[in-house]
């Protein structure tokens, strides 16, 4: 599994030792999803950049505070800045 852009937008790349390698993308509508402890960002892309739907963003991986757990990928969504509970949206895409 390949973590993809889950709407249009525009990304941020950036990486710490908590999250790991990470990338924010921020959607039209001021929805923000998170994608954290990846193993590397997709190479073809730069901060600021425009993605559309679909596009992969990064490669599932134990980067940061994870790097002694099974890869994963953390993801949220942050509509208006809050984090909620992305099982829901999530699970209905499935």
């Amino acid at each position: 599994a390949l973590p993809i852009s889950v709407v249009d937008g525009r990304i941020k790349l950036s990486s710490n030792s908590l999250g790991g390698w990470t990338v924010h993308l921020y959607s039209d509508n001021n929805t923000v999803y998170y994608y954290a402890h990846l193993e590397s960002q997709a190479t073809n892309l730069t901060s600021g950049q425009r993605v559309s739907k679909g596009t992969v963003i990064g490669y599932v991986g134990n980067s940061g505070n994870a790097r002694y757990t099974a890869t994963h990928v953390h993801f949220e969504i942050r509509p208006n800045g809050k984090a909620v509970n992305p099982y829901p949206t999530v699970r209905s895409a499935c």
